[in-house]
């Protein structure tokens, strides 16, 4: 009866057990009513029964993303009327089988502990305990109920809530601190992912990464989509910044460049870090003439890059070799192809850009 939401859009399998909920509260009532147990005429009874199931199949089939009411919402309805319902047929049967009935919105409470917050849930005992109070008061005026024993229920009904109250408190902490450890596994697991794809000094693509987005691009390449180029790029010279300046100052100068390297592509191409001061530019959809021109902005870029140690005279340049995939050519050759136009870049002097055949 009391696991009638657990997600905003209904399953027709919570449905289901919505329906057999709603039928075996039914079939107690009518028995109740047969037995001259319930306090009500049959008409009274139907009645009651009839808005309560329709409530709650209403409740249960609301979509939360397009009703006024939120997923919170729906749930502390639900949970309410749930226990509105066990309440008011708990006050509609001799007192001698009432404590067994009051014994129902106590999974009320805790259904709500397991789904709403700790103050939402409390809400949920004290309008159900002031309800019942409220019937009490209702008995005892036009009933002519024994006013002791009401009272030694009451106590015991008061009694029952605290303590399950104190337990779906404890459900509560639980279940928060399980949702915390959960964020905090999935923030670790994010970051070993970042970990596992990224360069540790640059924070660019590195070697095992960029070999996988090559393979998509070279599938999607054989597909018929567009192809894409290479840019290999060496540091000239780059020994003498760690040898002079000191390998601080030449890791700030590879996060410097790395970060030139970032702005000069678009956002659907891709920048690694192969290792030492070597990088792989990969251009999506590119042809040469277009990879020559992005190399030109990076080598332009990275002339304005300085070691910030004093009476430092270094100025970074660098070399790089282009080339284009060609429809079924392995990825080894086309990285070979670019690596062998860098290797005629820094023969040719450095500081230059190739095309490589």
């Amino acid at each position: 009866m009391f696991s009638t939401v657990e997600t905003a859009s209904p399953t027709p399998y919570r449905l289901g057990l919505v329906i057999c909920a709603v039928a075996m509260f039914s079939g107690l009532c009518i028995g109740l009513v047969e037995d001259g147990l319930l306090l009500a005429t049959v008409s009274a009874a139907i009645l009651l029964l009839g808005v309560w199931s329709a409530g709650l199949l209403g409740l249960t089939l609301a979509d939360a993303k397009r009703s006024w009411l939120s997923r919170e919402s729906l749930i502390l309805v639900t949970a309410l009327w749930c226990n509105l319902g066990a309440v008011i047929t708990a006050l509609l049967v001799p007192h001698s089988v009432r404590l067994l009935l009051l014994v129902v919105p106590l999974f009320g409470l805790l259904f709500a502990a397991l789904h709403l917050q700790l103050v939402q849930m409390l809400s949920v005992a004290a309008v159900t305990w002031l309800v019942y109070l409220g019937g009490v008061v209702l008995l005892f005026q036009y009933g002519g109920i024994d006013l002791k024993f009401e009272l030694l229920l009451l106590l015991a009904f008061t009694s029952m809530i605290v303590v399950m109250v104190i337990m779906a408190a404890q459900v509560t902490t639980l279940k928060s601190a399980f949702e915390r450890r959960r964020e905090h596994l999935n923030e670790a697991m994010a970051r070993l992912a970042d970990l596992a794809m990224r360069d540790e000094l640059t924070g660019l693509y590195n070697r095992r990464y960029i070999m996988d987005v090559l393979n998509r691009e070279k599938a999607l390449a054989d597909r018929g989509h567009a192809g894409f180029t290479l840019c290999y790029c060496d540091l000239d010279y780059f020994k003498r910044v760690n040898d002079r300046y000191g390998h601080q100052a030449g890791d700030q100068l590879l996060r410097d460049f790395a970060e030139v390297a970032r702005r000069v592509v678009r956002s659907a191409d891709y920048v690694a870090r192969l290792g030492g001061e070597e990088f792989l530019l990969v251009l999506s959809g590119a042809d040469a003439s277009t990879a020559q021109a992005v190399a030109e902005r990076l080598c332009t870029q990275s002339k304005r890059l300085e070691v910030n140690v004093d009476g430092a005279d270094y100025q970074l340049s660098v070399s790089i070799g282009i080339a284009s995939y060609r429809a079924g050519e392995r990825i080894e050759d086309v990285i070979q192809r670019a690596d062998r136009a860098l290797y005629a870049a820094k023969s040719a002097g450095r500081d230059r850009i190739v095309i490589g055949e």
